[in-house]
Protein backbone atom coordinates (compact mmCIF):
# COMPACT_ATOMS: atom_id res chain seq x y z
CA UNK A 1 0.00 0.00 0.00
CA UNK A 2 1.87 3.44 -0.75
CA UNK A 3 1.56 6.15 0.86
CA UNK A 4 0.56 4.38 4.10
CA UNK A 5 1.74 4.66 7.63
CA UNK A 6 4.37 1.91 7.21
CA UNK A 7 5.33 2.90 3.62
CA UNK A 8 9.24 3.17 3.65
CA UNK A 9 9.48 1.68 7.21
CA UNK A 10 11.81 -1.12 7.55
CA UNK A 11 10.32 -3.91 9.92
CA UNK A 12 12.38 -6.71 11.38
CA UNK A 13 10.66 -10.30 11.82
CA UNK A 14 11.77 -12.59 14.25
CA UNK A 15 8.95 -15.35 14.08
CA UNK A 16 10.70 -18.88 13.06
CA UNK A 17 11.38 -19.25 9.34
CA UNK A 18 7.56 -20.88 8.33
CA UNK A 19 5.61 -18.39 10.11
CA UNK A 20 7.99 -15.66 8.88
CA UNK A 21 6.49 -15.62 5.00
CA UNK A 22 2.73 -14.95 6.06
CA UNK A 23 3.59 -12.02 8.47
CA UNK A 24 6.00 -10.43 5.94
CA UNK A 25 3.72 -10.53 3.39
CA UNK A 26 1.25 -8.67 4.93
CA UNK A 27 4.00 -5.77 6.09
CA UNK A 28 4.63 -5.87 2.12
CA UNK A 29 0.77 -5.29 1.49
CA UNK A 30 0.67 -2.14 4.33
CA UNK A 31 4.03 -0.60 2.24
CA UNK A 32 6.33 -1.52 4.83
CA UNK A 33 9.57 -3.56 3.81
CA UNK A 34 10.09 -6.66 6.02
CA UNK A 35 13.62 -7.90 7.00
CA UNK A 36 13.62 -12.17 7.85
CA UNK A 37 15.98 -12.79 10.92
CA UNK A 38 14.29 -15.92 12.44
CA UNK A 39 15.18 -15.83 16.42
CA UNK A 40 13.85 -19.54 17.34
CA UNK A 41 13.42 -22.20 15.92
CA UNK A 42 10.73 -25.10 16.00
CA UNK A 43 11.05 -28.67 15.65
CA UNK A 44 8.97 -31.82 16.22
CA UNK A 45 9.13 -33.20 19.98
CA UNK A 46 10.77 -36.82 19.62
CA UNK A 47 8.09 -38.12 22.46
CA UNK A 48 6.39 -39.82 19.45
CA UNK A 49 6.02 -42.81 21.86
CA UNK A 50 3.75 -40.82 24.50
CA UNK A 51 1.87 -38.78 21.61
CA UNK A 52 1.03 -42.04 19.67
CA UNK A 53 -0.66 -43.51 23.43
CA UNK A 54 -2.77 -40.32 24.08
CA UNK A 55 -3.87 -40.20 20.79
CA UNK A 56 -5.10 -43.85 20.78
CA UNK A 57 -6.67 -42.75 24.17
CA UNK A 58 -8.14 -39.63 22.97
CA UNK A 59 -12.03 -41.01 23.87
CA UNK A 60 -10.72 -41.20 28.00
CA UNK A 61 -10.34 -37.64 27.58
CA UNK A 62 -13.26 -34.53 28.18
CA UNK A 63 -11.04 -31.92 27.10
CA UNK A 64 -8.18 -31.52 23.85
CA UNK A 65 -6.23 -27.83 24.74
CA UNK A 66 -4.04 -26.02 22.05
CA UNK A 67 -2.50 -22.80 22.91
CA UNK A 68 -1.09 -22.37 18.71
CA UNK A 69 -1.09 -22.87 15.39
CA UNK A 70 2.29 -25.41 16.03
CA UNK A 71 0.11 -27.16 18.40
CA UNK A 72 -2.66 -28.35 15.92
CA UNK A 73 0.31 -28.85 13.24
CA UNK A 74 2.55 -31.51 15.14
CA UNK A 75 -0.43 -33.04 16.73
CA UNK A 76 -2.96 -33.73 13.75
CA UNK A 77 -0.91 -35.77 11.40
CA UNK A 78 -0.80 -38.54 14.59
CA UNK A 79 -4.88 -38.30 14.58
CA UNK A 80 -6.29 -40.60 12.16
CA UNK A 81 -9.54 -38.87 9.94
CA UNK A 82 -12.19 -40.86 11.95
CA UNK A 83 -10.97 -40.62 15.36
CA UNK A 84 -13.53 -39.22 17.82
CA UNK A 85 -12.20 -36.25 19.60
CA UNK A 86 -12.82 -34.27 22.61
CA UNK A 87 -13.96 -31.29 23.13
CA UNK A 88 -11.43 -28.96 21.78
CA UNK A 89 -10.58 -25.67 23.04
CA UNK A 90 -8.07 -23.30 21.03
CA UNK A 91 -6.12 -20.23 22.26
CA UNK A 92 -6.69 -17.62 19.20
CA UNK A 93 -7.91 -17.05 15.60
CA UNK A 94 -4.87 -18.34 13.97
CA UNK A 95 -4.57 -21.54 16.04
CA UNK A 96 -8.93 -21.91 15.32
CA UNK A 97 -7.98 -21.89 11.66
CA UNK A 98 -5.49 -24.25 11.26
CA UNK A 99 -7.26 -26.86 13.16
CA UNK A 100 -10.02 -25.80 10.82
CA UNK A 101 -7.57 -27.27 7.86
CA UNK A 102 -8.09 -30.32 9.74
CA UNK A 103 -12.03 -30.35 9.34
CA UNK A 104 -12.47 -29.16 13.30
CA UNK A 105 -13.94 -26.80 14.83
CA UNK A 106 -13.12 -25.60 18.47
CA UNK A 107 -15.73 -26.04 21.58
CA UNK A 108 -14.45 -22.91 23.14
CA UNK A 109 -12.35 -20.25 21.57
CA UNK A 110 -11.50 -17.50 24.47
CA UNK A 111 -12.24 -13.86 23.60
CA UNK A 112 -8.22 -13.14 24.82
CA UNK A 113 -5.81 -14.90 23.16
CA UNK A 114 -3.54 -15.89 25.79
CA UNK A 115 -3.58 -18.97 28.42
CA UNK A 116 -5.26 -16.66 31.07
CA UNK A 117 -8.12 -16.18 28.30
CA UNK A 118 -8.68 -20.21 28.25
CA UNK A 119 -8.69 -20.17 32.20
CA UNK A 120 -11.65 -17.63 32.10
CA UNK A 121 -13.04 -19.41 29.60
CA UNK A 122 -12.77 -22.99 31.32
CA UNK A 123 -13.83 -22.18 34.79
CA UNK A 124 -17.83 -22.53 34.16
CA UNK A 125 -17.28 -25.58 32.40
CA UNK A 126 -14.27 -27.70 33.44
CA UNK A 127 -15.61 -30.21 36.45
CA UNK A 128 -13.50 -32.14 38.65
CA UNK A 129 -12.35 -34.57 37.33
CA UNK A 130 -12.48 -33.83 33.82
CA UNK A 131 -9.54 -35.02 31.82
CA UNK A 132 -8.07 -32.78 29.89
CA UNK A 133 -5.25 -33.43 27.39
CA UNK A 134 -2.75 -30.08 27.22
CA UNK A 135 -1.18 -30.27 23.43
CA UNK A 136 1.80 -27.64 23.86
CA UNK A 137 5.68 -26.28 22.88
CA UNK A 138 8.72 -27.78 25.70
CA UNK A 139 8.74 -23.91 26.65
CA UNK A 140 5.00 -23.40 27.56
CA UNK A 141 4.32 -21.68 30.86
CA UNK A 142 2.64 -23.58 33.73
CA UNK A 143 -0.06 -21.07 34.55
CA UNK A 144 -3.02 -23.02 32.36
CA UNK A 145 -1.74 -26.32 33.72
CA UNK A 146 -1.54 -25.21 37.44
CA UNK A 147 -5.39 -23.57 37.01
CA UNK A 148 -6.86 -26.53 35.88
CA UNK A 149 -5.65 -28.78 38.16
CA UNK A 150 -6.69 -26.30 40.51
CA UNK A 151 -10.31 -26.46 39.48
CA UNK A 152 -9.92 -30.34 40.23
CA UNK A 153 -9.11 -31.19 36.47
CA UNK A 154 -6.74 -34.12 35.91
CA UNK A 155 -4.05 -32.77 33.32
CA UNK A 156 -2.00 -34.39 30.95
CA UNK A 157 0.68 -32.68 29.44
CA UNK A 158 1.63 -33.56 25.61
CA UNK A 159 4.90 -31.88 24.42
CA UNK A 160 4.46 -31.83 20.22
CA UNK A 161 6.96 -29.46 19.23
CA UNK A 162 10.36 -28.05 20.74
CA UNK A 163 11.32 -24.37 20.59
CA UNK A 164 14.70 -23.73 20.21
CA UNK A 165 17.36 -20.60 20.57
CA UNK A 166 18.32 -19.50 16.96
CA UNK A 167 21.31 -17.26 17.16
CA UNK A 168 22.18 -18.08 13.19
CA UNK A 169 21.44 -14.37 12.50
CA UNK A 170 23.22 -12.69 15.05
CA UNK A 171 26.11 -10.97 13.15
CA UNK A 172 23.48 -9.44 10.52
CA UNK A 173 20.93 -8.26 13.19
CA UNK A 174 23.62 -6.63 15.29
CA UNK A 175 24.83 -5.02 11.62
CA UNK A 176 21.54 -3.80 10.98
CA UNK A 177 21.49 -2.35 14.30
CA UNK A 178 24.69 -0.76 14.68
CA UNK A 179 23.60 1.16 10.93
CA UNK A 180 20.66 2.21 12.16
CA UNK A 181 18.90 0.24 9.23
CA UNK A 182 15.42 -1.08 11.59
CA UNK A 183 12.41 1.30 11.93
CA UNK A 184 10.57 -1.51 14.09
CA UNK A 185 11.79 -4.85 15.92
CA UNK A 186 8.88 -7.14 16.06
CA UNK A 187 8.78 -9.81 18.50
CA UNK A 188 5.83 -12.65 18.54
CA UNK A 189 6.55 -14.32 21.48
CA UNK A 190 8.44 -14.37 24.81
CA UNK A 191 10.77 -17.25 22.91
CA UNK A 192 11.94 -14.28 20.38
CA UNK A 193 12.33 -11.44 23.10
CA UNK A 194 14.94 -14.39 25.07
CA UNK A 195 17.04 -15.44 21.80
CA UNK A 196 17.38 -11.30 21.41
CA UNK A 197 18.08 -10.49 24.86
CA UNK A 198 21.06 -13.90 24.90
CA UNK A 199 22.46 -12.23 21.12
CA UNK A 200 22.62 -8.75 23.24
CA UNK A 201 23.52 -9.57 26.38
CA UNK A 202 27.14 -7.81 26.66
CA UNK A 203 26.02 -4.91 23.84
CA UNK A 204 24.84 -2.17 25.16
CA UNK A 205 21.32 -2.30 23.77
CA UNK A 206 19.50 1.33 24.39
CA UNK A 207 22.45 2.95 22.34
CA UNK A 208 21.95 -0.56 19.71
CA UNK A 209 17.66 0.46 19.69
CA UNK A 210 18.70 3.88 19.75
CA UNK A 211 15.64 5.12 17.01
CA UNK A 212 14.04 1.55 16.57
CA UNK A 213 10.70 1.45 17.39
CA UNK A 214 9.27 -2.60 19.40
CA UNK A 215 6.09 -4.33 19.07
CA UNK A 216 5.06 -7.14 21.13
CA UNK A 217 2.61 -9.07 20.06
CA UNK A 218 0.70 -9.36 23.07
CA UNK A 219 0.76 -8.92 26.96
CA UNK A 220 2.87 -11.71 27.58
CA UNK A 221 5.44 -11.19 25.07
CA UNK A 222 5.69 -7.60 26.17
CA UNK A 223 6.31 -8.10 30.13
CA UNK A 224 9.19 -10.91 28.87
CA UNK A 225 10.75 -7.84 26.87
CA UNK A 226 10.00 -5.32 29.98
CA UNK A 227 11.48 -7.77 32.04
CA UNK A 228 14.84 -7.81 29.77
CA UNK A 229 14.99 -4.12 29.80
CA UNK A 230 13.52 -3.30 26.70
CA UNK A 231 11.58 -0.48 25.51
CA UNK A 232 7.92 -1.57 24.25
CA UNK A 233 6.43 0.90 22.31
CA UNK A 234 3.79 -0.69 20.56
CA UNK A 235 1.41 -3.85 22.10
CA UNK A 236 -2.27 -4.17 19.84
CA UNK A 237 -5.27 -4.99 21.63
CA UNK A 238 -5.94 -8.28 19.67
CA UNK A 239 -2.94 -10.57 19.99
CA UNK A 240 -2.41 -11.35 16.20
CA UNK A 241 -0.47 -10.46 13.20
CA UNK A 242 -3.18 -8.38 11.94
CA UNK A 243 -3.68 -6.35 14.90
CA UNK A 244 0.03 -5.91 15.80
CA UNK A 245 0.33 -4.71 11.78
CA UNK A 246 -2.54 -2.12 12.50
CA UNK A 247 -0.79 -1.01 16.16
CA UNK A 248 1.78 -0.19 13.83
CA UNK A 249 0.23 1.83 11.09
CA UNK A 250 -1.91 3.69 14.27
CA UNK A 251 2.01 4.32 15.80
CA UNK A 252 3.25 6.00 12.56
CA UNK A 253 0.54 7.65 11.68
CA UNK A 254 0.25 10.05 14.79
Amino acid sequence: MEGGPLAGKTVLVTREKEQAKTFSEKLRQAGATPIEIPLISISPSSHHEKMERCVRQLSDYDWLIFTSANGVRFFFPFVKKETPLPKVVVVGKKTAAALKAYGVSPAVVPSEFVAEGVIEALKPLVKPRDRVLFVKGNLARPVLRDALTEMGAEVTELVVYETTLNEAGKEQLLALLREKKLDVMTFTSSSTVRSFSSMVEEKDVRSLLNGCVIACIGPITKETAEKAGLPVHICPDEYTIDGMIKAMEQYFAK
